[in-house]
């Protein structure tokens, strides 16, 4: 990797005003140190992974905006130190630090294997074929959504595996289906290419389900993907696009967030799907229009689980600052000594094995367990619920600080280099290309769990990613012939 000058001088001018404002603050000087190298080095990987038009500089840039970058700036504008939260501050400024090197290690390991071409889905495809991808997106997700909740609207429960898992799995990538229709618009030079009715049912439909599964991230997702693919052609200036932005950052802080952490804390709805879509659409106008019952739910919140940042107004963007979780679990990890070897290492390739050729496998992901030790989750029965705090994190639970520097390096290079086989290194590029769309498609299905989950979760992304965009990619094909050809513009 060779940087240019301008390049290092941006690296380095962040690294040494992160650790300025530190001090400033009151952080503790060895504390500034590793989180300024932690800095350095996330900065480092984005240039090694090709920069922020490069899927993998892009979600280099992601992980250490979310970890470290947005966390320390509010604490910053704060007059805060950025360790007061902190309940074991040493320990978790040196896993970042080792684990961004790990990070920076692994990607330049990545980008220099020689990588084969032949599987790579990264190829120009015709305009039909954008079209269908989107259709097939659409209807086998949504689909695929609603068989997965049968079982619950049925009383039965949240049941994993068999059909149902396999009815999950194909699910995630529904809310991305809006990108290859706008695409397909773009191309087929729309003046209504973001306005279009088609696309606009796609995005309202899409919101209101996210609102019935009460997902922070299923209710964000279609907008987000609406002005990224905006951005995309208009650029990073446009105010219309920032006006959207706006908008939705305060429905998220005022609106979506609270929503969601009340199910969360009451327990999630039940009966028949009628009967739930009544309820939540009761709870979700209570939530939208009643600003005491939203101030009720924050403070609730804030009683249950401690945040990184101390301010309600704040504790929406707990995620931005997932040092604060991280920190939960490494805190925990070293006052208990409940290191844990490879339990949760192993879990993830328990997780991936058909249960029926391991009855007994782990039915989610590794990260309840993980919130058992670290605390967060305070019923022990409770073998559902999902905490975040990251890859790194579960390394140094696995095996301390070795287990950072080793697990990172090698889950990246593994990770970005498998990546490349089927997806090429998709760019930022400001067309309706097949490189756009699928660096759309990583960043988006990638940017949530390489930053949240544990080793379980980005292992079986790893592997299921591929076999799903490749099954939904030959559904496409076989769709392509039925769709007329390219007409007049809308």
């Amino acid at each position: 990797m060779s940087l240019t000058r301008p390049q290092l001088i941006l690296v380095l001018g962040i690294a040494a005003i992160y650790f300025a404002g530190q001090l400033l603050t009151g952080t503790d000087a060895v504390v500034s140190s590793l989180f300024t190298a932690a800095i350095l080095f996330g900065s480092l990987s984005v240039f090694a992974g090709g920069g922020l038009q490069s899927a993998f500089g892009f979600l280099n840039a992601v992980l250490i905006g979310k970890f470290l970058l947005f966390a320390i700036a509010v604490k910053f504008l704060l007059l805060e130190p950025a360790d007061g939260t902190l309940k074991s501050p040493l320990a978790t400024a040196s896993v970042m630090a080792i684990g961004f090197f790990g990070l920076f290690l692994g990607t330049i390991i990545a980008a220099n294997l020689p990588c084969p071409k032949s599987w790579s889905m990264n190829r120009h495809y015709s305009d039909r074929m954008f079209l269908a991808l989107s259709i097939v997106m659409f209807v086998v997700g949504y689909v695929a959504y609603f068989v997965a909740l049968v079982p619950e609207t049925q009383g039965l429960g949240f049941v994993t595996g068999g059909w149902m898992g396999i009815a999950r799995t194909f699910s995630i990538l529904k809310g991305l289906s809006i990108v290859p229709a706008m695409l397909y618009l773009w191309r087929t030079k729309s003046r209504r290419w973001m306005t279009h009715p088609f696309i606009l049912v796609m995005l309202t439909w899409s919101t209101i389900i996210g609102v019935y599964s009460h997902s922070k991230l299923e209710m964000m997702e279609p907008i987000a993907f609406y002005a990224l693919t905006g951005v995309l052609r208009y650029g990073w200036r446009d105010v219309r696009l920032w006006s959207l932005a706006s908008i939705g950052v305060c429905c998220y802080a005022l609106i979506v967030y609270p929503y969601s952490q009340y199910i969360r804390r009451n327990g999630d709805l039940e009966g028949t799907f009628t009967e739930r879509a009544e309820v939540t659409k009761d709870l979700f106008w209570r939530t939208a229009s009643d600003s005491e019952f939203r101030s009720a739910i924050r403070q609730s919140s804030s009683k249950v689980e401690p945040f990184y940042f101390t301010q309600g107004e704040l504790v929406p963007f707990s995620r931005l600052a997932m040092v604060g979780e991280a920190d939960k679990l490494i805190s925990a990890t070293l006052r208990q000594q409940a290191f844990t070897g490879w339990t949760t290492i192993i879990w993830g390739f328990e997780f991936l094995t058909p249960r029926f050729l391991y009855p007994d496998k782990p039915g989610v992901e590794s990260d309840n367990y993980l919130g058992h030790i670290a605390g967060d989750i305070k019923d022990p029965h409770d073998q559902l619920t999902e905490m975040a705090y990251g890859i790194m994190a579960n390394f140094y639970n696995a095996f301390s600080l070795s287990g950072v520097l080793i697990g990172t390096t090698l889950f990246f290079a593994l990770f970005y280099f498998w990546m490349r086989m089927f997806v090429g290194v998709p760019m930022w590029e400001c067309a309706p290309t097949t490189s756009a769309l699928l660096f759309l498609f990583l960043v988006g299905l990638c940017q949530h769990h390489i930053v949240e989950s544990s080793f379980s979760g980005n292992i079986v992304l790893m592997v299921y990613l591929p076999g799903l965009v490749l099954v939904f990619g030959i559904l496409a094909t076989w769709l392509c012939p039925f769709l007329r050809q390219r007409g007049s513009p809308a």
